[in-house]
C-alpha cells in the first residue's frame, strides 16, 4: 500500500461547513462566522463550544435549523454517525417548521453529507438535488449552491462518471468565485486537480497529468497569495499532493525532483507542527519522503521515517489503524528486503493485530450505518403514513365542510317555503347515510392502515434479521483468514527459534503460492522441485488429468481438506474423494499416506 495516496483526494468536510446565511438572525450569523474562522485554524474543540453556546441562545427554527445541520457534519466527520444524525433529524424537523427554504436547504445538504459518509452515492444524489430545488430560484445563498454541487460531485466520481464529475466541480469552481471565497477556490483546484489525475492513471495521456500538476499549482498559489484565508487543512494537502507528484510521476533527475518534494514537505510539515491541520497527515510527509529513500536505495533511512510517521500517528487523537496497518506492512517488506526476518516477524505481528482492530472498527461503523438506515427507513415510511392521514384529513375536512353548507341552505329554503321542508327531509336522510358509509370507510381505511404498519414492522424484522446474517458471515470469513495468518506466524516463530532461515523463506514462499493461482502455483513449484510434476507422471499407475496434477500441488503444499475445499470451491467431501481416486491412480494401498508419499516423492 502507498502511504503517500491518503491524501489525494480532498476530505470533504473541510470543504463542507455552512457558511453564511441571509436568513437567520445577527446573532447566529455571527456564530458561523466565528466557526468559519476556527475551522481554517483547525481549532476543532473551540468551534463545538461555540456552536453549543449559539445553539442554547436562539430558539429560532431556521436559526436551530442551520446550528443542528453545521453541529450534525462535525460529528459526523469524527464517525459519530448517530449522534450526527440525531442532530440531522434536529435540523430537519426546525427546518420544516420554519418554513424557510434556505433552512431546508441547509438541512438537505447535511443529510447529503451524511450519506456520501455513510457510502451511498445514489442517497446523496437524491438529497442534493432535493436541496438545490428549493434555492434554484434565487442567487441569496451561493454557498448553500456551491456545498450541494460539490455533494454531487463527490457522488458521481465514486462512480467515475466523468463528464458529470466536471460539470459539478467546475460549476464549484463559479460559485467559489462569485462569493470570494479563496478555501474553496483552493479546494476546488485540488478537486480539478484530482479528477485529471484519475483520468490520467486510465488513460496514460501525459496532457491530464500536466492539468493535475496545473491545478495544484493554483491551489498552492491561492494559499500564498493569502495564507490567512486558506485553511491549514487544505494547504497541507496541497503541499502533500505536490510532493507526491515528484515522487511518483515527475520526469526530473531523482536529486532534483527529492529536493522539489521536500520543500513542499516542510510548509506541510509548520502547519503540522503548529497543529494548524489534523495530525494524522504526518504520516503522509514522512511516507513520501520514505519514498524517497527507497528510491535511493537506503532502505535503513526508508525505515526510519515510517517509524517516525508511525511514532507521530499514534500519538495523535482518533482511531487510525488502518494507517498504522499500512505503514507496519511497508515495514515487514523493508525488514524482509533488509533480511531481517525477526523484525519483520514482529512487524508483521503488529500489523496482523491492528488488521483484528481495524475488522472491529469496520464492524461497529458497519453496526451504525444499518442502524441509521434503519431509522432513515423508518422515519420516511412514518412521513408517507402522515401524508397519507393528512390527505385523509383535508377530504375529511372538505366533506364536512360540504354536509355544513347543505345544512345551511336547507335551513334557509325550511324557512323560505313550507314546500321544501319534505324535501328536504329526504335530502337530510340521504346524507345521513352517505355519512354513515363514509364512517364505515374510514373504519375500514384504519384497518387496511393499521395491516400495512404490522406488516412493514415484520418486513424490517426479516431485514434485520438477514443484515445480521450477513454480518455474521463476513465476521467467520474473516477469522478464518486471521486463523490462517496466525497458524503460518507460528510456524515462522518456530523456524526462526530453530536457526533454519532457509526453511522460513522455504515457508514464505509455499505461503504466497497458497494465494496465487494454481498455474503460478505449478510455476513456482517447478522452480523450487524441478522433477516434481515428472516424478509424479513417473509413479502414476494411470494417465493424471490436469486437475489430479492440481491436487497433488495443493497436497504436496500440506493445505487441509477445508482449504482446498475453497481453494476450488468444492465441497470438503469432493475433495475426500479425489484423495481416494488418487491413491488408486498411484498404486498406494490403503494404509499409505497420500500427503507422506508426495513429500517423500520430491525429497528422492
Amino acid at each position: 500500500m502507498m502511504l503517500t495516496k491518503v491524501f489525494l483526494f480532498i476530505n470533504l468536510f473541510l470543504i463542507c461547513s455552512l457558511g453564511h446565511a441571509q436568513y437567520i438572525l445577527p446573532a447566529t450569523q455571527q456564530a458561523l462566522d466565528t466557526l468559519d474562522q476556527l475551522q481554517l485554524r483547525n481549532k476543532p474543540l473551540d468551534a463545538f463550544d461555540a456552536l453549543e453556546k449559539a445553539i442554547r441562545n436562539t430558539d429560532s427554527p431556521a436559526d436551530l435549523a442551520y446550528l443542528y445541520a453545521h453541529q450534525s457534519g462535525m460529528y459526523v466527520a469524527m464517525d459519530s454517525l448517530l449522534k450526527g444524525k440525531r442532530l440531522l433529524d434536529l435540523s430537519m424537523e426546525n427546518a420544516e417548521k420554519s418554513k424557510n427554504p434556505h433552512a431546508k436547504a441547509i438541512a438537505y445538504r447535511a443529510k447529503a453529507y451524511l450519506s456520501n459518509m455513510l457510502n451511498l452515492p445514489d442517497a446523496v444524489v437524491e438529497d442534493a438535488l432535493r436541496g438545490l430545488k428549493y434555492v434554484e430560484d434565487n442567487n441569496d445563498d451561493l454557498l448553500t449552491k456551491y456545498y450541494l454541487y460539490y455533494l454531487l460531485y463527490s457522488a458521481y466520481s465514486k462512480w467515475d462518471d466523468e463528464e458529470k464529475m466536471e460539470k459539478y466541480i467546475r460549476i464549484c469552481q463559479q460559485y467559489a468565485i462569485l462569493v470570494n471565497n479563496i478555501n474553496l477556490q483552493a479546494n476546488v483546484n485540488n478537486g480539478m486537480s484530482s479528477m485529471f489525475l484519475a483520468r490520467y492513471k486510465a488513460s496514460g495521456q501525459q496532457n491530464l497529468l500536466d492539468s493535475s500538476y496545473h491545478y495544484l499549482n493554483n491551489a498552492l498559489t491561492l494559499y500564498q497569495r493569502s495564507p490567512d484565508k486558506v485553511s491549514g487543512n487544505t494547504s497541507v494537502i496541497t503541499c502533500i499532493n505536490l510532493a507526491n507528484y515528484y515522487l511518483e510521476f515527475s520526469a526530473t533527475d531523482l536529486v532534483t525532483r527529492r529536493q522539489k518534494a521536500f520543500q513542499y514537505l516542510r510548509l506541510a510539515e509548520e502547519k503540522l507542527q503548529n497543529k494548524e491541520a489534523s495530525s494524522e497527515k504526518w504520516i503522509n510527509v514522512f511516507g513520501i519522503k520514505s519514498g524517497f529513500a527507497k528510491k535511493q536505495g537506503d532502505l535503513v533511512l526508508a525505515e526510519q521515517y515510517l517509524v517516525q510517521g508511525l511514532s507521530q500517528l499514534m500519538s495523535s487523537n482518533g482511531n487510525h489503524f488502518k494507517l498504522e496497518y499500512a505503514v507496519n506492512k511497508d515495514l515487514t517488506d523493508i525488514a524482509l528486503k533488509k533480511n531481517n526476518l525477526k523484525t519483520a516477524l514482529a512487524y508483521q505481528q503488529r500489523a496482523e493485530s491492528l488488521l483484528k482492530k481495524s475488522f472491529d472498527a469496520q464492524q461497529l461503523f458497519n453496526a451504525q450505518k444499518l442502524e441509521i438506515q434503519y431509522e432513515t427507513e423508518k422515519k420516511d415510511q412514518q412521513l408517507k403514513l402522515l401524508r397519507e392521514r393528512e390527505g385523509f384529513r383535508k377530504k375529511q375536512n372538505y366533506l364536512y365542510g360540504g354536509i355544513a353548507v347543505a345544512l345551511l341552505f336547507g335551513l334557509i329554503f325550511m324557512f323560505a317555503s313550507y314546500h321544501f321542508k319534505l324535501k328536504y327531509s329526504i335530502e337530510r336522510e340521504k346524507q345521513l347515510v352517505r355519512e354513515k358509509e363514509d364512517a364505515e370507510h374510514q373504519s375500514a381505511l384504519q384497518l387496511k392502515i393499521e395491516k400495512e404498519e404490522q406488516a412493514r414492522l415484520r418486513a424490517e424484522q426479516e431485514l434485520l434479521h438477514l443484515k445480521r446474517q450477513q454480518l455474521e458471515k463476513e465476521a467467520l470469513a474473516n477469522s478464518l483468514i486471521i486463523e490462517h495468518k496466525n497458524d503460518m506466524l507460528k510456524q515462522i516463530q518456530g523456524k526462526i527459534q530453530d536457526g533454519d532461515a532457509a526453511d522460513v523463506k522455504k515457508l514464505l514462499k509455499e505461503e504466497m503460492l497458497l494465494r496465487a493461482d494454481f498455474e503460478d502455483v505449478k510455476m513456482q513449484i517447478q522452480q523450487l522441485h524441478p522433477t516434481f510434476f515428472n516424478q509424479l507422471t513417473e509413479k502414476a499407475v494411470q494417465k493424471l488429468t490436469a486437475l489430479d496434477l492440481k491436487y497433488c500441488a495443493y497436497i504436496y503444499l500440506q493445505m487441509t481438506t477445508k482449504q482446498i475445499a475453497q481453494a476450488l470451491h468444492v465441497e470438503p467431501q469432493s475433495v475426500r474423494m479425489f484423495k481416494y481416486r488418487l491413491k488408486q491412480k498411484f498404486g498406494l494401498g490403503k494404509d499409505v499416506d497420500l500427503e507422506k508419499f508426495l513429500i517423500d516423492l520430491n525429497a528422492n
